[in-house]
């Protein structure tokens, strides 16, 4: 949350409207992908061969 609060700002500083906006849809897209890569998926489901768990990472 941190990280896209401070780019907000930083676009808020921009003196250049229309190159503020391309920056902060970059560092955004940066800021999702790097919160998305960052998660641990836990599965849990049933199977013909019985219940099944496991966990993984995106990567």
């Amino acid at each position: 949350m941190q990280n896209i609060i401070a780019i907000q700002d930083e676009m808020i500083r921009s003196e250049d409207y229309e190159s503020g906006k391309r920056i902060y849809a970059e560092k955004l897209a940066l800021a999702i992908e790097s919160y998305l890569l960052s998660a641990t998926i836990q599965i849990t489901g049933t199977s013909n061969q019985g219940p099944f768990t496991g966990t993984g990472k995106i990567e």
